[in-house]
């Protein structure tokens, strides 16, 4: 059988993506495995993705702490099953080629701090407060060609 020149050519080229695709997957998984913490039910959870997503539907009352490092990665979360928690809740996103949907409690009050050149949007049916300390949700956001929306559960 004779190969086209053409696809003869791009095969070496698909044989690399794959193979870079595959390494990807398997750094992102041994990463995952050594830096997540906690569960659902945690009072603090963490994750790490490298090209892939994770869910996490937070039910700890006490939860204080979620932390989410995304690299071509995608996260969604949702915070409606947690009741207002005295102290507040801080969430650490810091995203790289990544997106992140995170759905807050109607009722709660959300202090936001972003950097990078990524985008954050906050539903505006959502309470915005400048008093960090005084805030049920504190996000703290490090954002780079990537998105994070906050919108009401």
């Amino acid at each position: 059988m004779d190969v086209p020149p053409v696809l003869r050519r791009a095969l070496p080229w698909l044989g690399g993506a794959v193979v870079v695709q595959g390494g990807l997957a398997l750094t992102g998984r041994v990463l995952a495995r050594r830096s997540d913490e906690g569960d659902d039910g945690s009072a603090g959870i963490r994750r790490f993705r490298l090209a892939g997503g994770t869910q996490l539907r937070p039910t700890n009352p006490a939860l204080s702490r979620l932390r989410l490092d995304l690299v071509m990665a995608g996260a969604d979360v949702d915070l409606g099953r947690v009741p207002r928690v005295p102290g507040g809740v801080d969430l650490t996103v810091r995203a790289f080629l990544a997106g992140a949907e995170i759905r807050v409690p109607g009722d709660w009050r959300v202090w936001l701090h972003s950097a990078g050149p990524g985008t954050v949007s906050v539903d505006p049916r959502l309470e915005h407060t400048d008093d960090e300390r005084g805030a049920d949700l504190r996000v703290h956001a490090v954002v780079g060609a990537a998105g994070i929306a906050l919108e009401r559960a």
